[in-house]
């Protein structure tokens, strides 16, 4: 197939363009190579003969670039930190909304297909975090003893939070909201034009080679501080939020499928991520990282938590599950260990990157 991935020099974009040419796709990328590290992934692209776009997606021009022939669009390119939502939430709303729409323009026009990248963070952290919660020894879970009466739609408290998890109320974060606004958008669109779209919702996504810093990217920004020893605050919670991770290798391969059956498809809404089996705590990841990069990391705790931390995230992936027969196959030590070995190997580069 012939396809195109909107911020494919990013770390999911350029992972992706990577094994959809190995695949055998013709892909073309664009991005507009303002996130740092993303500018070093353009010679390897054209090492592999995909065709590289410096462009941006809030410029409907720059689209005219792109092969109005080639057979989907995946958008991955986004302002994916909440705390960055916050400092300057125009560019958010002007990155995840403006240039949502502007791809959905280009598949109006052009009868493209669709899958868009999105988060989990569109529901409210307040109703999350509302669910009855017990404290464990390395970790916050949910309370597997509350009444059925009391569970939400869209929760179970094994599996985690379904795409039936309510999207209503604040507390989603600047950032949740405008990406929230874009899935909104999405369905709306291909229910108007008729052209296939998909839509994934993503919990924290990780794996070698990513640029992780101290606003995204945090199991990778994890293993960076413990190799360069450098002191890290629990924020609330006494470090004991989970989130689930799905690394880089799966979230791939479930979008070859999803490509190759888009059509078919087209108006389905799923969460992906790790799951309950390859989650972590920030007191766990902390051992973990300690462990596979034999350092011991300086930590301080704070009672004063983040706005519109999430406690407990963990995504339910029953329903891809069942849809598609995928589920994650690279498990959280796996995952750790590739990372882990990774920023070893990589150690002077990242330290003049400055991270």
């Amino acid at each position: 197939m012939q396809l195109i991935i909107t911020g494919g020099c990013g770390f999911v974009g350029f992972n992706l363009a990577v094994f959809l040419s190995k695949r055998g796709h013709q892909i073309t990328v664009l991005d507009n190579l303002v996130r740092r590290g993303s500018e070093t992934n353009v010679a390897g692209l054209r090492k592999m003969g995909i065709t590289f776009v410096h462009g941006d997606i809030r410029s409907p021009e720059d689209f005219l670039e792109l092969p109005a022939d080639a057979d989907a669009l995946i958008e991955c390119s986004a302002q994916p930190s909440v705390v960055a939502g916050y400092d300057n939430p125009v560019y958010d709303f002007r990155t995840n909304v403006e240039g949502a729409v502007n791809c959905l323009e280009f598949c109006r026009r052009t009868g493209l297909g669709m899958i868009f990248l999105s988060t989990s963070r569109v529901y409210p952290a307040d109703k999350i975090n509302a669910v009855p919660r017990i404290e464990r020894e390395t970790r916050w879970d949910w309370d597997p003893d509350m009444p059925l009466e009391d569970l939400p739609e869209g929760f179970d408290p094994v599996h985690g939070i379904g795409p039936g998890f309510s999207m209503d109320g604040p507390s989603k974060t600047l950032y949740g909201a405008s990406k929230a606004a874009a899935d909104l958008l999405c369905r709306e669109y291909a229910d108007a034009f008729g052209f296939p779209l998909l839509i994934n919702r993503c919990g924290v996504i990780a794996g070698k080679g990513q640029f992780g810093v101290v606003n995204q990217g945090w199991f990778t920004f994890w293993a960076i501080s413990c190799l360069f020893e450098r002191p890290l605050t629990y924020f609330g919670y006494k470090g004991k939020q989970v989130r689930d991770i799905i690394f880089i290798e799966d979230l791939c391969e479930l979008l070859e499928i999803q490509i190759n059956r888009l059509p078919e498809l087209s108006g389905k809404v799923w969460n992906v991520g790790g799951g309950r089996e390859s989650s972590a705590s920030l007191v766990e990841a902390t051992d973990l990282m300690e462990r596979l990069l034999s350092k011991k990391m300086t930590i301080s705790v704070s009672d004063e938590g983040r706005k519109a931390d999430v406690i407990i995230y963990i995504s339910d992936n029953t329903e891809i599950t069942r849809d598609l027969n995928w589920q994650p196959r690279v498990t959280m030590e796996q995952g750790a260990e590739k990372i882990a070995a990774w920023v070893r190997d990589n150690k002077t580069m990242l330290e003049s990157a400055g991270l």
